[in-house]
């Protein structure tokens, strides 16, 4: 670069993986010219196809705003609500993206997506006349592609697009045989996969003689026609040329150890990490570079370092969805949406709990003060009373925040104050700070564009998933010395690696490569048909980057776990590397088992004192009952049932797209009640139980149609479990008219409540499912729709020492039995059971 532009740098773009790369350029252009130089201008793909094609690459949430404004234009009065076109939207967007990445030409893309569509409905509907959900199916594409091609018109006028959208004009930008290059030279150095639309754009500068290129790939995987590392560059290598640079040789070439330790679970890996870092001098820290390939272990792993790490830099950022401001803003919007007429006792403690909002002894005061107000849904006045009482610093701003909102979209106002109390608590924490100006811009930007797209009224779910979104979209960057100092990355950065010393944290399979699944629309027949990427371009992508590692290293430590949370194998690449490089390279493999030394915790462990509130709420509970779910949540953990029955805290509702697993379940008790209720006090029929089996699928469907509309219920995941669920009630009634046929079997109770006193003053209560009578002896049954095992229904005595966790549900059959006894003293003995 020097030999051919060292006077007009100035003129010079230079196109590289990422500015990670930029920066390693700069000190060694500087220091082969030996003075003072103009910087080339330095891009990273993404940038350098924005500057080509004039277009900004907007994010996630204001493309699929723009996307409903397109499917407004289209559709007309058909246009669904903004919550029914996100439930679609993402992977749609995904695929219109990956479409003009591609160059596909839309009118192709989609005429053949109906005819695919035509002829997998006729072929499985016969030739008669289509129904009109077939219809609207065959169709669909068809909308798609106005739909695409309004979104084009769309993103043009506004002059921002998905990342396809912009890789499609620059491509179209440089068809053009007037355009006129503003720099005198293009160096593009380090990529491996070019999309057609990349190509397309070096194609035409490699004409125009104005790129250069440079690969940075290693004889060992590129002459290799069968290492998926290498499938890309020699792509790419024969579609625009060899490059400047040959190909080196030093994963054969370099002496170098491979240590492969395996560790109890995930967080093992860290806290190795981290000791193998301590027992390192400073000078070999500075050679050293850590790699994330399991990037959720970023802030353990920034926690567990130790603390005369010296200089340091990461180069990763961490969304705000998994900063503590994200449970910050999630526990608000549970206090704000859970209940009309007041706030959610449980839900307000773990709010004023949240690190940015706690005040020490004032804040226990008032959950105190709180807790003795013998209810558990608290309103504004009662709050506001109690606050005062405690002396709560910021009671003023606490009860702006918490003032009931009158619509949904009060929420906007409601959290820009939860903004402001929360930075009167931690004013002088940095990092808290910066994290709550991050908030308040993504609360902004949503507001804006929620007030320019969807002027109508907004469910509080749809708010929630929509802001969930723009929270990890936005990212917190954390700095430090780019230069010098141990280096901490992701994997996707190690093309600015040269470091002597590597050690990888996560080399296990379902992280690297990973397993990611591929959302799309667009069937797999046509995916590979016009060479859209397939779940195994993924692994080849991450195939070059894991190989990138051993350009340089000669010390390489890959940290995986197994067996211990989860299973987990170690990664692929670990055995292939032993089959294949350590035959023929100076590589050398070790393996090693570590029980790795934890740090001491530092954290007291959880223990609740039985206060005189707790008591009373002991004691208001034995009086009423302790159910035996409750008792068995005690046996399995107490916290547990502290939390869960005491403070009434529960899990938050995660709307993910799935059929839960408790709507499931109650749905199962509902279909097995009807079908029992129509013989309650007579012999069960083995035709009647055949027959409900046979009709299983209708009965269930129809209980979740109380919860889910039938298109929903009707594809994908909901199908699938139903399909499951209904198999499995007709099995087991098939099974049990095949018992009837010889244990005479009479039904008298289905979720009969049934009560005992243990002693004065302390009851317990519950509803059994099904009492019957099987050749005279009563049996008491509880319905489970998970698993349970044998064993764990059998108990060699009732001594509190035998009663481990696992043996919860016996003791729940043995309280439901006890209770049945009680209510009934003519009765002598019984069996139960699952």
């Amino acid at each position: 670069m020097l030999e051919r532009h060292r006077h007009e740098l100035d003129r010079v773009a230079v196109v590289l993986p990422g500015r990670r790369a930029g920066l390693h350029l700069r000190k060694y252009l500087a220091r082969a010219a030996g003075t003072t130089i103009w910087s080339p201008e330095l891009f990273d793909p993404g940038a350098f196809m924005q500057r080509l094609s004039g277009m900004r690459q907007g994010g996630s949430i204001e493309m699929l705003f723009l996307l409903y404004q397109a499917h407004c234009d289209v559709e007309g009065d058909r246009a669904e609500a903004l919550s029914d076109f996100l439930k679609w939207a993402p992977v749609t967007l995904r695929d219109l993206s990956e479409a003009d990445t591609h160059l596909l030409d839309h009118g192709q893309l989609y005429r053949d997506l109906r005819s695919y569509h035509e002829i997998e409905t006729w072929s499985f509907h016969g030739s008669g006349p289509l129904s009109p959900s077939q219809q609207r199916t065959v169709h669909q594409w068809a909308r798609t592609g106005a739909l695409h091609a309004r979104f084009s018109e769309l993103m043009r006028g506004k002059g921002v697009g998905t990342s396809g959208a912009v890789a499609r004009e620059a491509a179209q930008v440089l068809r053009d045989p007037t355009w006129t290059s503003p720099w005198a030279g293009i160096w593009i150095a380090g990529l491996n996969a070019l999309d057609p639309s990349a190509t397309a754009v070096v194609q035409s500068l490699a004409r125009r003689s104005l790129a250069q290129l440079a690969w940075d790939a290693d004889d060992y995987y590129l002459d290799d026609k069968e290492q998926e590392a290498g499938r890309y560059l020699r792509r790419s290598i024969h579609d625009v040329g060899a490059g400047l640079m040959p190909p080196g040789n030093g994963i054969r070439a370099l002496d170098r150890d491979v240590k492969v330790v395996e560790l109890p679970n995930r967080l093992a890996q860290v806290h190795q990490a981290a000791q193998q870092l301590a027992e390192l001098s400073m000078p070999e820290r500075a050679r050293t570079v850590v790699v994330l390939a399991d990037e959720s272990l970023l802030l353990p792993l920034i926690e567990a370092l130790p603390p005369d790490i010296g200089p340091m830099n990461i180069t990763m950022g961490l969304a705000l969805s998994e900063l503590p401001v994200g449970g910050l803003l999630e526990a608000f919007l549970r206090v704000h949406t859970a209940l009309e007429q007041g706030m959610r006792l449980a839900d307000l403690e773990l709010l004023l709990l949240h690190h940015f909002l706690h005040e020490g002894p004032a804040t226990a005061q008032l959950i105190q003060g709180l807790h003795t107000c013998g209810t558990t849904v608290i309103d504004e006045k009662t709050f506001a009373a109690q606050a005062r009482e405690a002396e709560f610093e910021h009671a003023g701003l606490a009860a702006t925040a918490l003032t009931p909102l009158v619509a949904v979209r009060d929420i906007h106002d409601r959290i820009r104050q939860l903004i402001a109390w929360a930075k009167a608590c931690r004013e002088s924490d940095p990092l808290a700070m910066e994290q709550l100006f991050r908030m308040a811009q993504v609360e902004k930007a949503l507001e804006e564009a929620l007030d320019r797209h969807a002027p109508t009224e907004l469910d509080a779910n749809t708010h929630r998933l929509l802001r969930q979104r723009a929270l990890r979209d936005e990212r917190l960057a954390l700095l430090g010395e780019p230069l010098s100092g141990l280096q901490i990355m992701g994997l996707l950065e190690t093309r600015g690696v040269d470091h002597d010393r590597v050690i990888l944290i996560g080399a296990n399979e379902d992280t690297l490569p990973g397993g990611g699944t591929l959302q799309s629309w667009i069937p797999f027949d046509l995916r590979r048909h016009y060479g859209l990427p397939l779940p195994g371009d993924a692994q080849a992508i991450a195939a070059y980057h894991v190989h990138r590692l051993l350009h340089h290293a000669t010390e390489v430590s890959m940290l995986c776990h197994g067996g211990g949370d989860g299973g987990g194998e170690p990664s692929r690449f670990i055995a292939q590397w032993e089959h294949e490089l350590e035959q023929d390279s100076r590589t050398r493999i070790h393996r090693q088992r570590v029980q790795v030394r934890m740090a001491p915790r530092s954290a007291s462990t959880i223990a609740v004192a039985k206060s005189d509130a707790v008591r009373a709420q002991l004691d208001a509970m034995a009086a009423k009952g302790f159910s035996p779910t409750a008792i068995g949540t005690w046996l399995r953990c107490p916290l547990d049932f502290y939390f869960t029955q005491l403070l009434n805290i529960r899990p938050p509702d995660q709307n993910d797209g799935t059929l839960g697993s408790d709507v499931l379940g109650t749905a199962v008790h509902s279909v097995l009640e009807r079908i029992y209720s129509t013989q309650l006090g007579s012999a069960l029929q083995p035709a009647l139980l055949d027959a409900a089996a046979n009709e299983a699928q209708d009965l269930l469907r129809a209980e979740l149609r109380k919860h889910f509309p039938d298109r929903v219920l009707s594809q994908g995941h909901f199908r699938l479990r139903l399909e499951m669920a209904s198999q499995a009630i007709g099995n087991y009634l098939h099974r049990e008219a095949e018992r009837c046929k010889t244990i005479n079997t009479i039904p008298l109770a289905l979720e009969s409540k049934l009560t005992a006193s243990l002693a004065p003053g302390i009851n317990v209560r519950g509803v059994c499912d099904r009492m019957e009578e099987r050749n005279g002896l009563m049996h008491l049954l509880d319905l489970k729709t998970g698993s349970v095992r044998p064993e764990d229904l059998r108990l060699k005595s009732l001594e509190r020492e035998e009663l481990r966790p696992t043996h919860r549900y016996a003791l729940q059959l043995l309280t439901y039995a006890y209770m049945a006894f009680q209510q009934d003293p003519a009765l002598k003995a019984m069996r139960a059971g699952i």
